[in-house]
Parts: structure tokens; sequence; C-alpha cells
């Protein structure tokens, strides 16, 4: 009999699981885009290199040239950099599905501006990888600049088999730090539980600790992530809203089509 009562239950919830599975597969496939982007930079390393030492020294003009300080703090303490190793590599997919998929089941009536906002940082990403490709600080050895990555023996970007999948010049803006506050930023509009909210300055802090660290990232590629994530939730869903707002009620385009067919005959 319980088992009876439970098959109307289960039935009732297959839709949205369907429509959750649909999510996952559309975020994955998103994210394969991203990383697949190789190409998008291919035959441009000259201009990488070059937008490199722009980059470098306009940050030397503003003071914001911190990334070798910041790394010999890090490569002090070898748990630091395999911490900020493992957060950099592996946590910066599964952490905005996980985001996606809470917010999917726990606010389904905005997750259409999270998906909305999320694929405007994407976009906008990957449309400036092709305008200003950039080399990162793991390219200047002779600068100072330390691969952690390959020199704790972890996972190694420039390895000819993972080197296929992604885009080496796809620095400006870190969208590993966008997406990190995107989840930050979500989490402060969507929940009103604190516990939420530090878990998501946590994370995006150590993103951008992670990424600096690593030597993957410069600090004005952190703080254009940063500001494409905050300007996609505040103009993203301003425009969702605004559509919602001009689009005519259904109602109103059937009593409208009544109206019309009535006057018709």
């Amino acid at each position: 009999m319980r088992i009876v009562r439970l098959l109307p239950a289960w039935d009732e919830t297959q839709p949205r699981v369907r429509a959750a599975m649909f999510e996952l597969g559309l975020m994955v496939s998103l994210f394969s885009l991203y990383f697949v982007t190789r190409g998008i930079a291919a035959g441009r390393a000259y201009d990488a290199f070059q937008n490199a030492f722009l980059v470098m020294r306009l940050e030397s003009a503003l003071g914001l040239a911190i990334e070798q300080q910041l790394q010999r703090i890090v490569l002090a303490t070898p748990v630091l950099v395999t911490l900020l190793n493992g957060i950099y590599a592996f946590t910066h997919l599964w952490t905005v599905l996980l985001f996606g998929t809470w917010a999917f089941f726990r606010v389904p009536d905005r997750y259409r501006e999270v998906r909305a906002t999320f694929l405007a940082i994407l976009g906008a990403g990957l449309l400036s990888y092709t305008l200003f490709p950039l080399a990162p600080p793991r390219f200047f050895p002779w600068r100072g600049f330390v691969d952690t990555l390959a020199l704790m023996r972890g996972v190694n970007y420039d390895h000819p088999g993972i080197a296929t999948l992604y885009n080496p010049f796809a620095a400006m803006p870190s969208l590993h730090v966008a997406f990190a506050v995107f989840v930050c930023l979500g989490l402060f509009r969507l929940s009103g539980n604190r516990l939420l909210h530090g878990v998501g300055m946590l994370y995006a802090a150590l993103m951008t600790l992670a990424v600096i660290g690593t030597g993957n990232h410069y600090v004005l590629d952190c703080l254009a992530g940063t500001a494409l994530a905050a300007a996609a939730w505040t103009i993203v869903p301003r425009l969702l809203g605004r559509s919602a707002r001009e689009a005519i009620p259904l109602p109103a385009v059937a009593v409208a089509r009544s109206r019309f067919g009535q006057d018709r005959s």
C-alpha cells in the first residue's frame, strides 16, 4: 500500500527531474564550449604575449602587481599550494553546477534569471578571449612566475593531451573568478541564509587567491571577472523583468483573438 501511495508522488516529480537533467546537460555542454576554445586563439600567440606585457605594465603603474609576492607566500606552504591547485583545477565546474541545481529546486521561479546571468557571463568571457588573447603569468618563468600545477605534478594544462582542449590564452577576464562571484552574489540574491552567504564569500575569496597563487591569472583578470559577474547580476535580471512586463499576458492575447474572430464573422 505504501508503494502504491508513493507512485503518484513519483509521477508528479518525473517532469521536474527530467527538466533538471536537461538543465544539467545544458550546463555541462556550455562548460565544454567554454573549455574547448583553443581554436579561437590559434595562431595569436604573439598578440597574447604582447597583451601580457601591456597588462603587466598597467598593473605596475596602478600598483597592482602583487602576483609574485603572493606566489612567494603560497609557495612557502606546500599544503596551501596543494589546496589552491585543487580549488583551481577541480571546483570550477562543479560549484556552478551545484549552485544551478540548488537554484532549480529551491527557487524555481528565479532559475530563469540564474541561467540567463550565467550565459551572459560565459558569452562575454568568450568574446573577450577572442578580442583580447592574453598569456597568463605562468608563461613567464624568467620573470619569476611559477606554474604551481606543473610544479606539484598535478594537472599540467600545457601537457599536449590537455592543451588541445582549452584555450591557453583565455586569461582576461578570469572566468574562474567570474563564476565564483556569480555563485556568491547569487546566494545573496536568492537566499537569506547567512551561512550560505558566508560560504559564497569564502569560495569567491579562495578562488581569487587560487587563480593568482597558481600563476594562472593577473590581478586585473580577477578584477575584470568580478566586475563582469556583478554587472551581469545587475543588468540581466532587470532586462528579464522588463521583457516580462512588456509581454502581452496570455489571457489578453486570447481575448484579442476572440474579438478579432468575432469582428471578422
